[in-house]
């Protein structure tokens, strides 16, 4: 009898079921692997989905700043004879046509400061800290010339369609000959004809003409350099006959000292001590061009746009984001100056 009860007891034991405890022990030590699996995989797409937007950022901007320097090392004078230009000021021969020409761009222009520690933003009243503590974003247009195998290009880059200080980076391209066609036609027009019919309607046509290239572009900045290595914007005033004989205007036109009247006049460049200059050249060019360029971040750029339709608060999200902006920066020499 003994015998039946020890083995109906032990059949007994090696049927029972888990326990509540057992089970609750269980699904927690489940439920703690899967959410440290899962982390570990969120922190791992977060990883790729950051290093695929950084990828694409270095590679549609390094692709934008290769064309750019690409087209720009090809630049040469337009090359057309020598025409007077009379201003409010003087009389003053150019040697060529229009070559080459940079601004602030109009319209678009947005001066956004970008704070270098977002966590310690400095007071507004101090200006002092402002100045230290912030970068400001230069948006320009440039345009210029170069040859073709039956004439010239006229190419220009612009920042279009800009909110908020960021915007598209596009080109816009033409192409001309102007060759004698008809017996008798002046030879001194062509530089007229060049200017007015397409340097002109290049350099200042609408947005809508442009061609889209790279998006998210919230820095676009030319600056030229002389053949001494002088930078020629609107914080340099001298004057040496070795560098490029340039006619320099203040922000209002007036004249800041007299040019070389002993050889023709390269170019003219017009200086402001609060803008970025506005640079104009006629059959000259500068030794060297310096390039800059910067893209945000695709996933900043989405939620930028995806904000309520304020400058302020939009600026103020992107002033906080400099650490999702990357610089493209080229140095682009001229073959050959005039």
């Amino acid at each position: 009898m003994n015998s039946r009860h020890d083995n109906a007891r032990l059949w007994a034991s090696r049927i029972r079921a888990f326990t509540i405890l057992e089970l609750l022990v269980a699904v927690s030590v489940m439920t703690l692997v899967i959410y440290v699996l899962y982390a570990l995989f969120n922190q791992t797409q977060m990883a790729l989905r950051k290093n695929a937007s950084q990828v694409d950022v270095n590679e549609g901007g390094r692709a934008a700043m290769e064309m750019i320097v690409r087209e720009l090392s090809q630049m040469e004078v337009s090359g057309y004879p020598a025409i007077s230009i009379t201003n409010n000021q003087q009389v003053l021969t150019y040697s060529g046509s229009t070559s080459f020409f940079s601004r602030v761009t109009p319209g678009e222009s947005v001066a956004l400061r970008l704070a270098y520690q977002s966590d310690a933003m400095p007071p507004v009243e101090d200006a002092w800290a402002i100045d230290q503590g912030f970068r400001t974003n230069i948006l320009q247009d440039f345009t210029f010339t170069s040859s073709a195998d039956s004439g010239f290009h006229v190419t220009s880059y612009r920042v279009i369609d800009v909110d908020s200080g960021v915007g598209t980076l596009a080109r816009y391209r033409t192409n001309g000959t102007l060759r004698v066609t008809a017996p008798g036609q002046a030879l001194l027009n062509k530089t007229e004809i060049f200017n007015r019919s397409y340097f002109e309607p290049v350099a200042n046509a609408s947005a809508e003409a442009f061609e889209p290239i790279t998006d998210g572009v919230i820095h676009l900045r030319i600056t030229p350099y002389d053949q001494l290595g002088r930078r020629l914007g609107h914080d340099r005033m001298f004057y040496d006959p070795l560098g490029l004989n340039l006619e320099r205007r203040g922000a209002a036109g007036q004249a800041l000292f007299m040019v070389n009247t002993n050889r023709p006049v390269d170019g003219m460049l017009t200086q402001d001590s609060y803008a970025q200059s506005q640079a104009q050249f006629y059959g000259a060019l500068p030794s060297y061009f310096d390039v800059e360029m910067a893209v945000i971040a695709p996933r900043v750029l989405k939620q930028v746009r995806s904000l309520p339709p304020d400058p302020k608060l939009r600026a103020n999200f992107l002033g906080r984001q400099i650490g999702k902006v990357t610089l493209f920066r080229q140095r682009v020499p001229i073959r050959d100056t005039k």
